[in-house]
């Protein structure tokens, strides 16, 4: 308190002198001034705006912008999807039923190949009527023999490959065995008599099959896939 006493009087003294009184008046306008400019500064120093508060979203806007962006690359990308209605369809998982065991299947013997190396005469004898185009000897005329005759010295007939009886036929002057070889080959026996198998029976090579009738004249065919062929090209 006694500084500032003091202070004051040696102001109001120095006030009372006419050069300390422009000194004082000068400092004074000097503070002012320079209080006024710093004012003037602050004020027109820029202020920070206040952030603005962020507004909350909702999970229903999001999924509208959502939607909104979805259906403009649709628009732009693939239009055709927009031009008809769209339906939803609901894909079910077909069934896995267990697959139900296969039933074994027999086993089918392969068709022998025919081999005609070894092929046997059907009975002991000479051909007495070749194969192909001849004339009768009693009427005469031009007649085309299937097959050939022989002229049976034995008393047996003999199958010249294995194969199964598929016929035995008569038509009361003469009996016929057919017995099917495979691979379209079939032999016919013809003028035979006591006949030992029977249709479906399987037969082999050079198996006693039949008899010579009374005529003695046998009759032996053969055909592929029922063309006739020449035997005598075969026989050995």
């Amino acid at each position: 308190m006694r500084v500032w006493q003091k202070f004051k009087d040696k102001l109001k003294a120095a006030w009372r002198r006419r050069e300390s009184r422009r000194v004082l008046m000068a400092i004074v306008i000097g503070l002012s001034l320079i209080a006024g400019m710093g004012l003037g500064v602050y004020r027109a120093w820029p202020q920070e705006e206040p952030a603005a508060a962020a507004n909350p979203v909702t999970r229903e806007e999001v999924d509208e912008l959502v939607l909104e962006k979805v259906q403009s690359v649709i628009a732009s990308l693939y239009p055709w999807v927009l031009d008809g209605p769209t339906q939803v369809v609901m894909v079910e998982q077909p069934a896995n039923p267990l697959p139900e065991p296969a039933e074994p299947q027999p086993e089918v013997e392969p068709e022998p190949e025919v081999s005609f190396e070894h092929l046997i005469w059907p009975v002991q004898g000479e051909i007495s009527t070749p194969f192909g185009w001849y004339r009768h000897p009693v009427y005469g005329d031009w007649r085309f023999n299937a097959g050939l005759e022989f002229d049976a010295r034995g008393d047996s007939v003999r199958t010249v490959l294995p194969g199964e009886v598929v016929a035995v036929n008569s038509n009361g002057l003469e009996t016929e065995l057919v017995i099917d070889h495979g691979s379209g080959w079939v032999s016919t026996y013809r003028s035979v008599t006591g006949i030992q198998v029977a249709p479906g029976e399987k037969v082999k090579q050079n198996q006693n099959i039949a008899l010579p009738d009374s005529s003695g004249r046998i009759f032996f065919g053969l055909t592929h896939n029922g063309q006739p062929v020449n035997p005598q090209a075969f026989l050995h």
